[in-house]
This record gives C-alpha cells, structure tokens and sequence, in this order.
C-alpha cells in the first residue's frame, strides 16, 4: 500500500469514527456537543501518532517497539488468510488454535511465546490476536491500525466517563478530565497495545458494572461478563485487581457510609487471606508466582543494555508474608512517585514526574479543601483505593523499569483523579479566579 493510498484511506477511517461519534445515540449519553467529542478523539489520534513517533524518531528504535513487535507478529497470523483461511480462523479465535500445522506461524510470531509464563494466561497472544484481525480491515497497514485502535481507546474512555458521570452529582467536567486528560493514559492506551486494550475493557467494566448495581438487568449482566473476559484476555492481573473494589462496590445500599468502612476492611483482610494461602484453596500458589516474576523481571533487566538508563533497584521477594511486607511501602513510593525529578532525563520521565507531582498537590489541595461525599461516593473511593493499593503493590513490588512502570499504573490513574476531584471543595478557587479576573477587566 502506497503513501498516498495509505492517506486516503486514514482520512476515510477518520471521517468514518467521526461520523460514529456524530450520529450514535449512545455518544449523546456523556451531554458533551459533538464538537468536544471529536477533539477529544483527535486528542487520542494524536497520542496513537506519538507513540509510535517517540519510538522510531526519539529512542531510533522502530523495530522492537511494543507496537512494531506486536504488528509483525499479527501479521504472521494474517499471512494465513491468503495461504488457509480456516488456520486464520483457529489462530485467533483459539479455537482448535494448538492443531500442529499452526505451528509453522507461531515460530514465526515473535513473541507468541514467553520465556516464563507461570502456567497463566499469555497476553501477548491476545494482542498480537488483536492486530491480526485489525490487519483484515487494513490489509496489514500499521498507520490503519493505529487510527482503529485510537477509536478503540476512545470508546474505552467515553464509557469510563459515563460511569463517573452517576458519581459527580453534576459536575460533568471531572468525569469529562479524569476519563479523557490524564497525559500518562491518553499517551500509552491509544496506539496497538495491551494498554489499549486493558483500559477499553476497564471502561466498559466499570460502566456496565455501576448500571448493573444501580438496576439489575440480564443485558448489564451479560456486559460484564464480556468486558471482564476482554480485560482477562488483556492483563488479568488488572482484573484481579478491580475484584475487591467491585465487591465493595457491590454491597447492599442500606450498608451506610460506616458500615461500608467496616465491610472494606473485611474484603481487605478475606483478599490477603487468599492470597497468601491460595495455594491451599485454589492449588495454585500466587505468592510463588509473584516472587518468581519478580526475579525473573530484574533478572531480564540487569542481562540487558539499559540505554535509556530506567531500571531501578527492588528489593527482591521471598515467599513470606514478612517479605512482602517489608517490600510494600517501597512499592507504593515506586508507583506513586517515580520517576524523581533526579531521573527525569527524557521528556517522557520529565511529563511522568511532572504529572506525579501535580497529583500529589491536587491531593494535598483536597486535604486542606476537603467536601464532603454521599454514600454513592463513598463506595467510588472505596473502589479506586482498593484498586490502587492491589494494583500498585503488585506493579511496585515486582517491576524494576521505570518504563515499564509508568505504562503499567495507567488503569488506576483516571480513578485516582476522579476520586480526588469529587472529595475537592473548589468554591474558595474559582472565587479567588473569578475576583483576579474581574480585576484585570
């Protein structure tokens, strides 16, 4: 495919997701005119662009980016249309999909297969799976994909949005910035990656989810069965996560803000329970799991060349509880604050360190501008604390990459915002604003 065909065939897939945005009833849903909406997809084009721009122009390296490693080897699946349409089909649909003769593609797929896996569900196969069937709308063309999997991630946000939207008691413009501008989400989510996939599947979780404990319905239901089994396939370990924030979230409405407190505490100590003893339960043991990744992953940076100078020293785990413990409060510093200011020798870590920062001063700000919240509120900061202090802890506790960091944190960061936002009494602001103005006019 040409440049010029490649082109118009861009600006015929722009005008086509736009004209979606434009007419779709559900894109109505959010109360945001058609104009916003479009320049938040735009927003979201731009990022796609981006990333595959800091790649090949900044780092020289449009070879074993994620999106270029993830783009070849759907195209190794997509090669079977041609030469057996019927071994496309058992490759990404996984049906059928371990039959021998498949096996000449997977050799050929570049990172089909990982190097430790754990006996758990490998991810990069959903990706590439994702790429391969994105190449029969575009005959294989990255730019094409690119401008797709930016829709995708669009949507994701859009539904993320509207979940928050039940939460903000009509402050739409904090759905609206927690869902859409958080730099670190719109960047990694909107090119050909896991990220894209995990956060479209968060936000349709979490929509179907808060509409289905507002009001039971067989379709709600079947909603998140679906997008759980999406974020499963994307980075179950993001599901996993979600879990014990959705059962708190999901406890009977005549609970109370107190009683919630006290229920959250018990899911917390049942989830520790299980996991440290889950082995027994379950017959498989995820503290092992976690500890061998963990060393696996430093083991992986320090065998090779750091150039960009991101890998950090963790402390390494052992199977036990006080291992674990001791390696927490330097897992939540990890994930909350780095990268420094001293490591920030790249604009990406410059814009990381950056947002950092201004989410501890949002957060200091509420602390000293603190509004009160509804029960329904309540059960929203539950969930996001719950999240974060699961996700964070295994992110901070087995990830010894700045880059890798700041990529994996990204599904908790729009419900950090949003939870901080809705705690915010941003009266004593905007009337010191609006005096200056009037001021100067």
């Amino acid at each position: 495919m040409n440049l010029l065909t490649t082109i118009l065939l861009g600006l015929a897939f722009v005008a086509f997701f736009g004209f979606l945005i434009c007419k779709l009833g559900v894109f109505r849903r959010l109360g945001l005119p058609s104009k916003w909406l479009l320049l938040l997809f735009a927003t979201k084009l731009v990022a796609a662009f981006a990333l595959v721009g800091v790649y090949q122009i900044v780092y020289e390296d449009e070879n074993t980016g994620d999106i270029n490693k993830y783009h070849k080897a759907g195209l190794v699946l997509y090669s079977a249309v041609e030469e057996n349409p019927a071994d496309y089909f058992k490759m990404v649909s996984g049906i059928c999909a371990d039959e021998p003769q498949l096996e000449y593609y997977y050799d050929k797929a570049d990172y089909w297969y990982k190097a430790w896996n754990y006996g758990l569900l490998n991810d990069n196969r959903t990706v590439i799976r994702y790429n391969a069937i994105l190449d029969l709308f575009t005959q294989g063309n990255i730019w094409l994909n690119l401008i797709i999997s930016a829709f995708v991630a669009f949507c994701g946000a859009y539904f993320l949005a509207l979940a928050m939207l039940g939460f903000c008691n009509g402050r739409r413009w904090i759905a609206v910035v927690s869902a859409f501008l958080v730099p670190s989400v719109v960047f990694w989510s909107s090119g050909m990656m896991k990220e894209c996939l995990v956060m479209f599947s968060v936000g349709l979780l979490m929509f179907s989810w808060t509409a289905l404990w507002r009001k039971f319905g067989i379709i709600k239901l079947l909603v998140v069965v679906v997008s759980a089994w999406l974020l499963f396939l994307a980075k179950f370990y993001v599901l996993l996560a979600m879990l014990p924030g959705m059962v708190v979230f999901a406890l009977p409405s005549k609970f109370g803000s107190k009683k919630l407190l006290i229920s959250s505490v018990a899911v917390l100590a049942v989830v520790v329970a299980l996991f440290f003893f889950s082995g027994s339960i379950f017959g498989y043991d995820l503290v092992d799991t976690i500890v061998n990744k963990q060393h696996d992953f430093i083991n992986m940076v320090n065998f090779e060349a750091d150039y960009s100078g991101s890998n950090i020293e963790i402390k390494e785990l052992e199977p036990t509880f006080a291992s674990f413990a001791s390696a927490l409060v330097p897992a939540y510093i990890n994930t909350l604050f780095r990268p420094f200011v001293t490591e920030s020798d790249s604009m990406i870590k410059l814009v990381c360190c950056a947002e950092n920062i201004a989410f501890l001063l949002l957060f200091v700000y509420m602390c000293v501008r603190f509004k009160p919240i509804d029960e329904k509120q309540v059960r929203f900061v539950l969930f996001t604390l719950y999240f974060m202090l699961v996700l964070y802890a295994l992110i901070g506790m087995t990830t010894p990459n700045l880059g890798a960091l700041v990529r994996y944190k990204i599904p908790v960061m729009p419900f950090m915002l949003f939870s901080i936002l809705i705690c915010t009494d941003f009266g004593l602001l905007k009337k010191h604003i609006g005096s200056h103005f009037g001021k100067r006019t």
